[in-house]
């Protein structure tokens, strides 16, 4: 970390050194940016490597004892620190030193996966750990209008039930359908949501949240939650494929989430695959999401003897996945179908990105291997050896809370970010400081 201090000192340097001539140089505010850089150095070293005695602290993050002893001491005050337990300081036994621990307790991060037709709530602490998580039903056709107060309201409720003040909040992560402008939080004609084309959500939210809000489309919130707290976790190059009413893509590249030029890559649900197929809401014919999403597989399995009632019919995916797992033919067919047709479309995925692990979630992909198998034939059949050889297809591991942990990351990664744009850093110094413990 002491390199990392080198390069905010170097920075800074070189900005007054672009200022104009003979303006006076903005020295207040960069010892107030080298605090505020410290106190953040100091913290992540505590997150990252504690419980750590201050003399570590102090040499890993090249700060001198008497900064760092300055900055735990607010620290403790503020209560994201907290010191316990001791060790020996030196390796044959002398003097004891006193442990600094991260208190993750000391806030609380809401992640939110706002779905076509569910609503999936997580409350986690400081350190990602789920504290509480509530999902229902959600209808986005009835438009911003009716659903952002209502999403509030669900957030004040959730939060009330556990007792959990706003002031204990450092902010909100909600991943939504459809392609989204993360930097202007703004959706971009996402198809199926009729009404939601340019708000901005986040602005929206805020009216009712007194909190940060960050948004992103909720394929690209799984991939992060993924590689952040479940299987992608350690992987560079990957693709995280969202199947449900819609189906959707994140893409990691080079360890980043890759949102394309206007926030709308990874959206394979409208790659057409059949060009006489049946109209999308996107206005094209054939796509993928018509051929192979939850309601293509609801209708393809027709009257299934298994489904309850002796009906014969479902509008339910999962009732439709529960007798595939049972062993009815006609479901199992229906879904290895869409299986293949997902497959067709990965392989192209493969050739142009060749990610080394897709992982496939959402509602359909409770299915497990009667959906992955077809998709691994499909992607070895129709792609390049050189492409695919090394490209594992596997079943996300966070299940129905990919999405919102993914909001969680979002929201945690801002919080304690590191950066010498003063912009950049509101979140951090406003909400970490102003926790009410």
């Amino acid at each position: 970390m002491s390199r990392t201090v080198r390069h905010i000192v170097r920075d800074m340097r070189s900005r007054e050194a672009r200022s104009k001539p003979g303006a006076a140089p903005a020295l207040g505010a960069d010892l107030q940016l080298m605090r505020r850089l410290n106190r953040l150095l100091v913290l992540n070293c505590v997150r990252g490597y504690g419980p750590i005695a201050r003399v570590t602290i102090a040499r890993r993050t090249g700060l001198s004892r008497t900064t760092v002893s300055s900055i735990m001491d607010t620290l403790l005050a503020e209560g994201l620190v907290r010191e316990g337990s001791t060790q020996d300081a030196t390796p044959n036994g002398g003097r004891r030193a006193i442990l600094v621990h991260f208190n993750a307790a000391a806030g609380y991060v809401l992640g939110v996966d706002m779905g076509r037709s569910h609503l999936t709530i997580v409350l986690s602490d400081l350190a990602a750990s789920v504290v509480a998580s509530r999902s229902g039903p959600f209808d986005v056709d009835l438009g911003p209008d009716a659903c952002l107060p209502l999403l509030v309201a669900e957030l004040n409720a959730f939060l009330e039930e556990r007792s959990v003040s706003w002031s204990r909040v450092v902010g909100v992560g909600l991943g939504i359908p459809g392609p989204l402008d993360a930097s202007r939080c703004m959706l971009v004609r996402p198809p199926r949501m009729p009404g939601w084309d340019g708000v901005n959500v986040c602005r929206a939210l805020s009216r009712g949240i007194s909190v940060p809000v960050f948004a992103d489309n909720d394929a690209n919130m799984g991939a992060l939650g993924e590689t952040s707290f479940g299987a992608g976790r350690g992987v560079t190059e990957l693709a995280y494929i969202k199947i449900g009413t819609g189906i959707g893509s994140g893409l990691v590249m080079g360890g980043k989430v890759y949102r394309g030029s206007s926030g709308s890559a990874g959206e394979i649900g409208h790659v057409t695959v059949e060009e006489d197929g049946p109209l999308c809401d996107c206005g094209n014919c054939g796509c993928l999401e018509t051929l192979a999403g939850a309601h293509a597989i609801v209708a393809d399995a027709g009257r299934c003897p298994a489904l309850p009632n002796g009906t014969g019919h479902s509008t339910d995916i999962a009732e439709i996945v529960r007798c595939a797992l049972a062993g009815d033919d006609v479901c199992r067919t229906a879904i290895a179908r869409a299986g293949e047709r997902i497959g067709i479309v990965l392989a192209g995925l493969v050739n142009t990105t060749n990610p080394s692990l897709i992982l496939v979630d959402g509602g359909v992909a409770r299915a497990g291997d009667l959906l992955l198998d077809p998709i691994r034939a499909a992607v070895s059949a129709r792609s390049l050896p050189a492409a695919s050889a090394h490209t594992r297809i596997l079943a996300g591991a966070l299940g129905a809370n990919a999405v919102a942990l993914g909001g969680v990351a979002t929201v945690l990664d801002a919080a304690f970010a590191i950066s010498t744009d003063t912009q950049a850093q509101p979140t951090a110094a406003l909400n970490l400081a102003a926790l009410s413990v």
